[in-house]
């Protein structure tokens, strides 16, 4: 019998989207709808399974997709990140492990028109098959986004005065349905933490009143674990249930503010995650005591200390006063130069040194020095610049790209042998050398270090967009 608890809203778009989509594993003792998956599908590549080592201990599926799907052998779930339409390669991420699979004219794509309309971080799922000896995608599904009545989305609008206001007795209760690890490294402020796939475990932190609004949000549009959550709470009574479908990456979009749990920095710490802490208090307050591995930059200094932030935009930035609100105007101004994760420490050094978080005293260095922790293989974009400029004798760059896009201008004393060419070209390529491989975007790259690493080569790539003009000058950047 269906209980009268649920929105008949929901159980129609619940409806239609299990039909699309699958239902979620913990529902279902055996899941097959996983979203484009395809029965019948060969086993995958014994090359890619040399290149990658043993696929058994490589992530197949991202931590958010575990909440709903099963894993499967001939199925990768993750964020697309990237494509080489040249090279006929797909880059998609699960998780820490990065995927780089063939795609051809008979590969399928469900939920675009065309390849260049897959937006970057998108989820998507790739069925794959063994072509030619390499892992080739038989169909390549983007999850669809979810449609919901009007009465049941929140907007950006919506949640910026829920922020404003806060979550005091009476107002709207922001949830977070992604995983603990994810709100613990960025999320609104204000929401608390229910992962969607613990839900019956946290309810107790859910308000007492039953008519108390709730708002459930998870990464973007895309994401259905706060739809899931959302269902699951008008089961257990709840009268107001919405959802903000633009997630924390429209939120993100919108320029508006985040905040990073103490826990997170600490687990970075911990785990030497690379993380660009800056104490925005005066130094003479930094000096009397400040978190271990903090950079002063006092927030009146901020408006003109973009040069002093590093040069990868990606870089995640951590800014921090004595509580969230003293960094916020601060946090406008570095996220307004395009630093796409930077956050606000929840609570401040108050909140830091309240939960027994390491202060140190003294001395407080104020220079940045950001080094990214690299994928195995990967060259830094400072030392391939420096090697660019001047080149050293045992080392050869090599230039991966197709020969029309060299023709348009290379690196001085580079190799030119196509990412397509280097199987049946390895005897051009000396091993009595270190090769670092480039291309356009890294794909092509990546793709070339795996094959030359099978073949015995000392190797490394660039993971980084690069443009050469005619007369050898060139830009490399992450962005």
């Amino acid at each position: 019998m269906r209980n009268r608890g649920i929105a008949p809203v929901f159980v129609t778009v619940f409806t239609a989207f299990f039909l699309i989509f699958g239902r979620p594993a913990s529902w279902v003792p055996e899941m097959s709808e996983t979203f484009g998956a395809q029965k019948g599908v060969p086993e995958p590549s014994q090359t890619f399974r040399a290149q990658k080592a043993d696929l058994s201990q490589k992530q197949r599926i991202a931590t958010p997709c575990r909440q709903c799907h099963k894993p499967d052998d001939n199925i990768l779930l993750g964020l697309f990140d990237g494509i080489s339409n040249r090279g006929n390669i797909i880059r998609m991420r699960t998780g820490n492990t990065v995927w780089l699979v063939r795609y051809g004219n008979d590969t399928k794509l469900i939920g675009a028109e065309k390849w260049s309309r897959i937006p970057k971080e998108k989820e998507i799922s790739i069925a794959t098959a063994q072509k030619d000896d390499e892992l080739y995608a038989v169909s390549v599904t983007l999850k669809p986004s979810v449609k919901l009545s009007p009465d049941k989305i929140a907007f950006v609008d919506d949640v910026t005065r829920l922020v404003a206001a806060g979550p005091e007795k009476g107002n709207p209760q922001l949830v977070d349905s992604r995983s603990a690890a994810l709100y613990n490294e960025g999320h609104i402020p204000g929401a608390i933490s229910i992962p969607g796939h613990d839900f019956n475990k946290f309810t107790g932190i859910l308000p007492k009143e039953k008519d108390r609004l709730l708002i459930f949000y998870c990464t973007g549009p895309a994401g259905r674990t706060s739809l899931l959550s959302a269902a699951r709470a008008e089961k257990s009574g709840y009268t107001k249930v919405k959802i903000f479908t633009d997630g924390l990456s429209g939120w993100k979009k919108a320029g508006k503010l985040v905040v990073s749990s103490v826990q997170y920095y600490m687990d970075c710490l911990e785990k030497g995650i690379p993380v660009v802490l800056v104490d925005l208090r005066p130094i003479d307050e930094a000096r009397r005591g400040h978190i271990i591995g903090a950079v002063s930059i006092p927030g009146k200094d901020i408006p003109n200390s973009k040069d002093r932030l590093p040069s990868d935009k990606s870089a995640p930035i951590i800014l921090y006063d004595n509580d969230t609100k003293g960094a916020a105007d601060d946090f406008i101004n570095v996220r307004g130069w395009g630093y796409s994760n930077v956050s606000v420490l929840e609570g401040g050094f108050e909140e830091w040194r309240r939960t027994g978080g390491l202060v140190i005293n003294g001395d407080v260095t104020t220079k940045i020095v950001y080094l990214p922790k690299l994928r195995p293989g990967e060259i830094s974009v400072e030392e391939f610049k420096r090697m660019a400029e001047a080149p050293a004798p045992d080392k050869l760059i090599l230039d991966v790209r197709d020969e029309e896009e060299a023709m348009q201008g290379m690196l001085r004393g580079a190799l030119n042998v196509p990412a397509e060419d280097i199987k049946g070209r390895l005897m051009d390529i000396p091993k009595n050398k270190e090769v670092i491989a480039y291309s356009a975007a890294g794909i092509r790259a990546e793709m070339a270090y795996r094959i030359l690493k099978e073949a015995g080569y000392k190797v490394r790539f660039l993971n980084a967009n690069v443009r050469i003009d005619r007369d050898g000058k060139f830009t490399i950047s992450k962005e």
